[in-house]
């Protein structure tokens, strides 16, 4: 299996592809600064081998996406999987609590790698999509209580990846009638942005989104809750969500496509 890993040069991408590479798959990463694994012992073998490939580039610059994607295709052999798990480092303010910049940054990466793969492909690869337990109005129903008093100092993230699921909801076909959220602010999901896309609705056809509880650095623990509208979610490790995906998601495709799966304890 060939993966285009977009924003995995650390955290849930990193630790989803390093286990990819570790069962005899390939990894092409984007990464904008290339020097990124220069002293990561677990990677540079890989790295070595040709099993893992390093490409230049900034998810938020359309033709550096596009490259990524040419350089994964050159051998001949298509990618299989996208896996976008596209991430900024959130800064606390007084005024928004947590805020990550450009305050589109997900967003705008989601339709930049949507904008440059082909719609006619025989087969389109299998996409990835990390986004956030809570972001959607139905998803934040199901947040415990005493939990949402964190959630609301994360509302400038959340309206990011808010966008990435508007994009996804769309460009997947998935009912109108369940979208119950609304329009995303016009600076994190401008207009136009369906004609950037081809204009019509239902174009992809293999995606699942990952929506992981409030992320904690702990170590994988393989027992975690995974499904549509799971309630009482609070934290997960990223290591765990990195296992969710490497070995349930991609494992099990036809359990998960076309779903947006919440995973915690």
């Amino acid at each position: 299996m060939k993966v285009l890993a977009i924003g995995a040069s650390r955290n849930i991408g990193y630790f989803t592809a390093l286990k990819l590479l570790k069962a005899g798959n390939t990894v092409v990463f984007q990464l904008r600064n290339i020097s990124a694994f220069d002293s990561d012992a677990e990677i540079k073998p890989f790295v070595k081998s040709g099993q893992a490939k390093l490409v230049k580039g900034d998810a938020l610059v359309e033709d550096d996406v596009r490259t990524a994607w040419t350089e994964a295709n050159a051998d001949g052999l298509p990618v299989d999987v996208v896996l976008l798990s596209v991430g900024g480092t959130p800064k606390f303010t007084v005024s928004k609590g947590f805020v990550i910049n450009p305050p589109n940054l997900c967003t705008t990466s989601l339709l930049n790698l949507l904008s440059i793969i082909p719609h006619d492909l025989p087969t389109q690869p299998r996409i990835v999509a990390v986004t956030s337990n809570g972001v959607t109005a139905d998803s934040h129903k199901n947040i415990p209580c005493l939990a949402k008093g964190f959630y609301s100092l994360i509302s400038v993230p959340h309206a990011d990846k808010l966008g990435m699921e508007k994009v996804i909801h769309w460009s997947a076909g998935w009912s109108e009638d369940s979208w119950k959220d609304g329009a995303p602010e016009p600076h994190i999901l401008p207009q136009g942005w369906e004609e950037r896309l081809g204009g019509k609705a239902g174009w992809l056809k293999s995606i699942v989104v990952v929506r992981p509880a409030i992320l904690t650095d702990g170590e994988e623990a393989a027992k975690y809750k995974a499904g549509e509208d799971i309630p009482g979610l609070w934290t997960v490790s990223r290591k765990d969500v990195a296992h969710f995906i490497s070995n349930d998601v991609l494992s099990n495709w036809s359990k998960w496509e076309g779903k947006a799966v919440s995973v915690g304890y």
